[in-house]
């Protein structure tokens, strides 16, 4: 467990120690397309002055999906409706790396990165019936660790915009089961749009 406080606190300081050295700031957003899920994130990152690395950090919302959930149309109502589905949802804050192996040798406006993150997972796991207000009463919580590594490029933009794909794998490993499950890894799309700030 002491191990596990460490890096937490190394991911924590590293960025303020290295403050200086880090010029241009951008803060975006994104849409999350995954093995287990989907889902909406905010990110703010800071390119070091060599353009060969950046800090990285962000917080999402991740609606997790069944394996067998379908969507049904109903002839009755005339509407279709989610069968199968379940009341998860995930709140990962993961901080990470991107380095640009690139730099200086593509005369384009991408740039392609390999990237790592890691962090915490913030779990709800709701009741699979009832209201709305039913389902989310006296949810079961837990906090877990939770990363990813993969692939992606940024692409540059008019003005002070870009953006960034990645492309990986994400380790979602919880304490305890969610919804039968404790292990929702899988692969992962992660498009942001960002804008440089001033």
């Amino acid at each position: 467990m002491k191990y596990k406080n460490t890096i937490i606190l190394i991911v924590c300081f590293v960025p303020i120690l290295l403050k200086g050295q880090f010029n241009d700031r951008y803060r975006g957003f994104g849409l999350d397309i995954g093995s287990s899920g989907s889902g909406l994130f905010v990110t703010f990152s800071s390119l070091h002055s060599s353009e060969k690395m950046s800090l990285n950090g962000e917080f999402r919302f991740y609606d997790i999906k069944a394996p067998d959930e379908t969507l049904v149309y109903d002839y009755y109502s005339g509407q279709t409706r989610n069968a199968g589905g379940i009341s998860l949802v995930m709140f990962p804050l993961f901080f990470g790396v991107n380095f640009y192996p690139f730099v200086g040798k593509i005369e384009n406006n991408f740039s392609p990165f390999i990237t790592t993150r890691g962090g915490i997972v913030f779990t709800i796991d709701g009741k699979e019936s009832g209201t709305f207000k039913n389902r989310w009463t006296e949810a079961n919580t837990q906090f877990s660790p939770g990363g990813f590594i993969g692939t992606g490029i940024d692409f540059k933009m008019v003005g002070q915009t870009s953006v960034s794909t990645m492309f990986g794998i994400e380790i979602i490993k919880l304490n305890e089961k969610a919804d039968s499950v404790k292990d929702y890894s899988g692969f992962l799309i992660h498009i942001s749009f960002n804008r440089r700030l001033k």
